[in-house]
């Protein structure tokens, strides 16, 4: 099967025609994503006194709609504020559009992850001890690009104790057994960066007494001249396959997908203002 390329940052009035070219493709799993930014405010018992969407004039008047019938609703785990009467956290929303069997097409929002505290209050990465990984110089030439879901345990001294692949999402298609070679030699190539990296221990905070911390890394690949979508426009990409990290502990909340978390950045697993309720397409 010839590769196509599937850097198209799908138009949310394009998105169900730019997705019926690659969606029928049987057996691989063809997604379009849309990340959305905002602000939430909630109260000490869990419940959402407001949110704002970051550049609505960018997004599709469905996605605000969704958002608005959907985050009013949410519970979150009641917390103490220490005498403020509402707390806001950062907000990041990733919504996915796929075709169904039926070759009608469906947007859920998938994963939803808020970010709080101070920086002494959550482990980081040290910036004078990172290096990016370098592109595999077959894949590079061959033109695959993809983002890496890297799951990272880290301890007390801020050395890396384990690091493993979740899934690998393509910007490429090719056959199954090409696609599986690809998403291993980007994972292998990830975690032996990310296993030298150095991060830096929380000093404050009820993250700072912990025998360890873990969290997410996305790592993206992105071949010269690429660019991530604009904000408001989809990504498409074949989503990988989830792998089953042995490791992996209940900080890792259910239902938190890491496709909608930032690039290049580490995001700790349990951070934040905890969401109980189910959403409607996790």
């Amino acid at each position: 099967m010839p590769r196509l390329v599937l850097l198209c940052a799908l138009l949310a009035c394009s998105f169900a025609a730019s997705a019926a070219k690659v969606s029928d493709m049987a057996g691989i799993q063809i997604e379009s994503s849309l990340h959305v930014t905002g602000t939430i405010d909630i109260g000490p018992s869990g419940d959402v006194i407001a949110h704002a969407l970051d550049q609505p004039q960018k997004l599709p008047k469905g996605i605000i709609d969704m958002a608005a019938r959907i985050v009013p609703q949410w519970k979150f785990e009641p917390v103490a504020l220490q005498g403020v009467k509402i707390s806001r956290s950062n907000m990041n929303l990733l919504f996915i559009g796929k075709k169904l069997d039926n070759g009608d097409f469906s947007i859920d929002l998938r994963s939803a992850t808020f970010s709080g505290g101070t920086p002494d209050e959550l482990v980081s990465l040290d910036a004078k001890q990172r290096r990016l990984p370098k592109y595999p110089d077959q894949l590079l030439s061959a033109g695959i690009s993809g983002t890496v879901f890297v799951m990272v345990k880290i301890g007390r001294d801020g050395k890396v104790i384990a690091a493993d692949a979740s899934h690998v999402n393509l910007r490429v298609i090719g056959s199954e057994s090409e696609m599986d070679l690809w998403r291993s030699a980007l994972a292998r190539n990830s975690i032996a960066a990310i296993k030298r990296w150095t991060f830096i221990a929380p000093k404050t905070g009820p993250e700072a007494e912990k025998a360890y911390w873990v969290g997410t890394l996305p790592v993206d690949y992105l071949i010269g001249g690429q660019k991530l979508p604009v904000y408001g426009t989809w990504q498409t990409y074949v989503a990988g396959p989830k792998a089953l990290i042995p490791w992996q502990d209940d900080t890792f909340k259910p239902g938190v997908n890491p496709d909608a978390l930032t690039p290049n950045t580490f995001h700790p697993a349990g951070a934040g203002r905890q969401l109980l309720t189910p959403l409607p397409g996790g």
